[in-house]
């Protein structure tokens, strides 16, 4: 069993500069999101929880997050999965629930810029024979996939999203996902105990779907994992496991894994009920485990790995003042506070300092490690207003086109 200390000296470049000043320290409850459940670090580490971590590493012989997400009000309209496929080509969802009546799904449109986000045009709806697709994969400019939830077929675009039809996904063999393959669990086939399936990834170019090779802790431990994928291919899942946070990494698209137990100090009735993986390309990669107690989130601790999971350091993210990072920017950090300043990190995610900022305490989201970020405000009417981001410090504010 590995010491993190004989890994990593685990003060040797952990500073706390930069960091916003707080008065006094609060406690708030995590909500829950789509894949990954976010929260804000509110329990300090006194004396007794400055420990060495304990970290096991097994090694396998010889692919949107951020600060707590506000209620969205049903009647208005929301954009989501901005996805840049160039310096100038993106895209976003936009479900247009302003216009739906009541009880019925919102319908959705593609929203396309050609310009680096500066002006935004309307593609077009969904169709109707695609409500139950849920996540857009942007190939090129033209070349557009949204997947189905069942993993029975996608709704492919080859004119940028002006036009779709429906095609079925064949099962494949088992191969290893290349660089820029999506990941996705196994939703599609029945199962009662082993659910959510094992991590598969789908060929645009031929309508297959190919589990990879192998999976991370042997399969287990999926119901309760979060995935990223960065843009070299590198994969990184992270998983909760009571007293322990669990991660696992492949540099080679799935067919081998190095797993990791990540030990932090819990108290009586504290548990690690959520967790986040970012991978950052490169052999870096991060991983959040928050620990739940009496009072809901109570804290959040951060480790980061630069040579594919083999070791893992410890961020002392617990002593940090903002909200578990949104994304991955240049191999490093996104995030907001509680009055919804936006910071960015260095030094390898160990230092925080104040970047951009966007007026109204913004939510945070990015698609994919290194991709666009968008920032959404609501007022108090629950209606949206966005920026857009590639480096956190430069905001363009985002002038949708009407409905």
């Amino acid at each position: 069993m590995t010491q993190l200390g004989d890994v990593a000296d685990p003060h040797e470049d952990v500073l706390d500069s930069g960091t916003p000043d707080r008065p006094v320290r609060w406690i708030a409850a995590a909500v829950v999101a789509v894949l990954a459940l976010i929260g804000w670090n509110v329990m300090g580490s006194d004396s007794e929880q400055a420990l060495d971590r304990v970290v096991e590493s097994h090694a396998a012989e010889p692919p949107v997050v951020g600060e707590p997400i506000p209620d969205v009000s049903p009647s208005t309209d929301h954009a989501e999965q901005l996805t840049f496929v160039d310096d100038q080509h993106g895209f976003i969802v936009q479900s247009t629930c302003a216009q739906a009546p009541g009880g019925v799904p919102c319908p959705r449109r593609i929203l396309a810029t050609t310009d680096g986000g500066s002006s935004w045009q309307s593609r077009g709806p969904l169709p109707s024979y695609a409500q139950t697709a849920y996540l857009l994969v942007a190939e090129s400019e033209r070349d557009l996939t949204v997947l189905d939830v069942s993993l029975a077929s996608v709704v492919r675009s080859v004119d940028g999203g002006r036009s779709w039809r429906q095609l079925p996904i064949t099962r494949a063999d088992p191969a290893a996902a290349p660089a820029g393959a999506l990941l996705v669990h196994d939703v599609g086939r029945r199962c009662s105990t082993d659910c959510p399936g094992p991590l598969v990834w789908i060929d645009p170019a031929t309508e297959e779907l190919h589990p990879l090779p192998s999976q991370p802790w042997d399969g287990a431990h999926r119901d309760r994992s979060t995935l990223s994928t960065a843009w070299d291919g590198d994969i990184v899942a992270a998983a909760a496991a009571g007293t322990a946070g669990l991660v696992s990494m492949s540099a080679d698209g799935g067919q081998t894994w190095i797993d990791t137990r990540l030990e932090v100090p819990l108290a009586k009735g504290q548990r690690i009920q959520q967790s986040q993986a970012m991978a950052a390309g490169g052999g870096r990669a991060y991983a959040f485990m928050q620990v739940f107690g009496g009072l809901g989130m109570e804290a959040t601790y951060g480790f980061r790995t630069d040579d594919a999971g083999v070791t893992w350091t410890d961020l002392r993210f617990e002593d940090q003042q903002v909200w578990i990072p949104a994304g991955v920017i240049g191999g490093e950090l996104i995030s907001t506070d509680l009055p919804g300043r936006i910071f960015l990190s260095s030094a390898a995610g160990t230092r925080w300092a104040e970047a951009g900022t966007v007026a109204g305490g913004p939510w945070l989201a990015q698609t994919a490690p290194d991709g666009a970020v968008l920032a959404t405000v609501f007022n108090y009417r629950g209606e949206e207003s966005y920026h857009l981001s590639t480096d956190g410090r430069t905001w363009t504010p985002l002038t949708l086109p009407d409905v």
